[in-house]
């Protein structure tokens, strides 16, 4: 029994670290290509309207991906209430920044949607 035990150790440590090599080069293979640093932001909106609008549709998407960050809404809030006191430049540019965190959060909806099987271990 003695004799049997260190050698099963063995046998279990060696698989185990080949099998961890195996998943890091099926990771580096398979690893995303969506990153935050290729995101370029659009040019800022030329009315509020437009930045307004261009805000709600990309928080939708972003919610119907399962990804929308709370500071878009929050942001886009405040677009709304600048808005309302006549404040236009203050409300394009909240409404514009609420756009753009909602397209970062659909990258991030991307790059998920590949990542989590990175995580995964597999055989």
């Amino acid at each position: 029994m003695k004799q049997i035990f260190p050698v099963a150790m063995i046998i279990v440590v060696c698989g185990c670290s080949e099998s961890a090599d195996n998943v890091e080069d099926q990771a580096v293979a398979e690893s995303p290509t969506v990153t935050v640093d290729e995101y370029v932001a659009p040019a800022p909106s030329t009315s509020y309207a437009e930045a307004h609008a261009a805000a709600l549709v990309a928080i939708e998407v972003s919610a119907s991906r399962g990804h929308a960050w709370s500071t878009s809404d929050a942001l886009l809030a405040q677009g709304v209430a600048a808005a309302a006191e006549g404040n236009e430049e203050l409300a394009i540019e909240l409404a514009d920044r609420a756009r753009i965190q909602a397209e970062l959060a659909i990258r991030q909806a991307d790059f998920e949607e590949g990542a989590w099987s990175e995580r995964v271990l597999s055989n």
